[in-house]
């Protein structure tokens, strides 16, 4: 069996809600450690479980998984590491010695056998060493850490690491192929994102990257959903049935979410896409009634709220921050919207159309034909408005249009190719739109798809402003091959599992965005603003590692690459 065996800095290492209650309010994650074999948790005051190697020999990795970690020093000594809990490490040492630390001053106490490190803050870590194993506990009082050092003395370590040994034995990608370790890499990573019922959330929830973020988001939710419909469809299922346990009696979904507060804007409407990609998978009609039902209250908020105008185009709410003046549309700093002007989005116009098209299948599948017949009237307008208002003739592309002053905004971005993912242009369109794509000056760089024009002159390294990103390059090419251009969609999708995959095999993580040069290290790339060294997300988020939805697509990804393939 292939495991993920690369240590690098940032790495997540967390407990997930498949194997037992994990909560956002009451979280106990760390980060691989960059400058020795260790495990920073970001809790109040950081601590870290350090492995001190006292053997003359390196480290061999066997395992660096989300949850559990095996490491061999020569033949005799190694050392396991596993999540028991998820307020709970245990494993063995061998020959090497685990030592928890602490930042700053704190009162160590001895309790019996166990150490007990009081950093005064409300939050407690204990340690035990005993017959070639450990265990580290964290809680908010000491009865809770001795308590959790006590169950981990009769624990099985051998059946908790099996059991996590389990979750990517499950893997169904052929061992031989070569992306079989970033397959078992994007399964690993999968895990983390997971929490389990709290609050709002009735069923298990999932999160962007569990460490900067710690919230649900609508479009990566379904993002998420996309991947986990290959490994566990009625898990898909309810990521996607989580929007709904937020949404508002008006219709209304926010970006984002937490057990116990809403955000009040809200993000690109792909619900019925995610959905019915999971539906291919489940055949439960069930949830596709639930979806459509909600869904279609979602859309008519979208219609009453972000519809200036008679037509059927759609606008984003916006806002003065320099680095985030459109968090709505998830294109955060796009210089699209630099212009501090309302737009005829076309993104938003795209994914309105996309889910009217989407919502009408699901209609006639469920037999609502009414509905079909209503949702294919709304969808031909949508199609008629953009094509008539957002495309440039003269330029062969769509742009968003200035609203007040009833003119292009050419601004030349990704989001101007979601017409073929939304079936809007015709295939004379299309082809122009191809064109451009194919173009090595503005959209098919070495890596291909950036987010802005190569011309563009704000082009650059600093998240929408030039890197590349999963999300856009998997809607994209599903716009290809429904418009007939299965080469090119192909070519896009190899190139960004190579391109992934190289970066996996060299920093041991899968990023949010990339370099569309493929030159630089992604976490050298910006994030509104410079990166910093040495990497510390409480200093600065940079391009995050382990991002949620970069591994879920690729998973989809990779999965659709291995069809047919020998699976030894």
């Amino acid at each position: 069996m292939i495991f993920p065996n690369i240590w690098s800095q940032g790495q997540l290492f967390a407990f997930s809600a498949l194997d037992g209650e994990s909560t956002a309010s009451d979280d106990f994650v760390g980060l691989l450690s960059g400058d020795k074999i260790g495990i920073r948790f970001y809790t109040k005051i950081k601590r870290e479980l350090v492995i001190v190697n006292t053997v003359s020999l390196p480290p061999e990795f066997e395992a660096v998984t989300s949850d559990y970690i095996h490491i061999r020093y020569g033949k005799e000594t190694e050392v396991r590491v596993v999540y028991a809990d998820r307020h709970l490490i245990i494993g063995t040492q061998g020959k090497n010695i685990a030592v928890p630390t602490v930042e700053g001053e704190f009162e160590s106490v001895r309790v019996g056998d166990m150490w007990i490190q009081d950093t005064k803050d409300g939050e407690f870590t204990a340690f035990l060493r005993a017959d070639g194993r450990f265990a580290f506990a964290y809680g908010k009082s000491v009865d809770e850490v001795i308590e959790r050092l006590t169950k981990a003395r009769t624990m099985d370590l051998d059946e908790v690491i099996a059991a996590k040994r389990r979750y990517l034995e499950k893997n169904p990608f052929p061992q031989s192929h070569p992306y079989a370790k970033l397959y078992a890499k994007c399964l690993s990573t999968m895990k983390t994102q997971l929490y389990s019922p709290e609050g709002y959330f009735k069923k298990i929830w999932s999160t962007p990257d569990r460490l900067p973020h710690r919230y649900l988001w609508l479009w990566d939710s379904v993002f998420h959903a996309i991947g986990f419909r290959n490994i566990d469809p009625g898990l898909a299922e309810d990521l996607i049935l989580d929007l709904f346990a937020v949404q508002g009696e008006d219709g209304f979904i926010p970006h984002c979410s937490t057990p116990s507060w809403r955000s009040g804007i809200t993000q690109p409407p792909v619900i019925a896409w995610g959905a019915y990609k999971v539906f291919e998978k489940s055949g439960n009609k069930d949830f596709l009634k639930t979806v459509f039902t909600n869904n279609k209250r979602f859309l008519l908020w979208c219609r009453k709220n972000r519809k200036l105008t008679a037509r059927e185009l759609y606008t984003w709410n916006t806002q003065s921050d320099v680095n985030c003046r459109c968090d709505e549309s998830g294109m955060d700093n796009s210089p699209r919207f630099d212009i501090k002007e309302r737009l005829f989005a076309i993104d938003f116009s795209c994914f309105l159309a996309n889910e009217t098209r989407m919502m009408a299948k699901i209609a006639a599948i469920l037999g609502e034909h009414a509905e079909e017949d209503y949702f294919k009237k709304w969808n031909a307008q949508i199609v008629k408005d953009i094509n008539e208002a957002l495309w440039c003739e003269e330029d062969g592309f769509y742009y968003d249009v200035v609203i007040s002053q009833n003119r292009f905004h050419k601004v030349s971005s990704v989001a101007s190719f979601l017409p073929l993912f939304a079936d809007v242009c015709t295939k004379q369109r299309a082809e122009r739109l191809v064109k451009e794509l194919q173009n090595p000056e503005t959209f098919y760089t070495e890596f291909p798809i950036p987010s802005i024009s190569g011309k563009d002159p704000l082009f650059g390294s600093d998240m929408w402003r030039g890197p590349v990103w999963i999300n856009y390059n998997y809607m994209i090419a599903e716009g290809l091959r429904a418009f007939g251009f299965e080469d090119l969609a192909k070519e896009i999708l190899d190139k960004t599992a190579d391109v992934l995959n190289e970066w996996y095999r060299k920093n041991g993580t899968i990023y949010e965005y990339y370099d569309s040069d493929n030159k630089k290290s992604p976490d050298t790339l910006n994030r509104k603003g410079a990166p910093v060294t040495p990497y510390d997300i409480t200093v600065k988020y940079q391009t995050i590692r382990e991002y949620g939805w970069s591994n879920t697509l690729l998973l989809d990804i990779l999965a659709d690459m291995a069809k047919g393939c020998d699976k030894r």
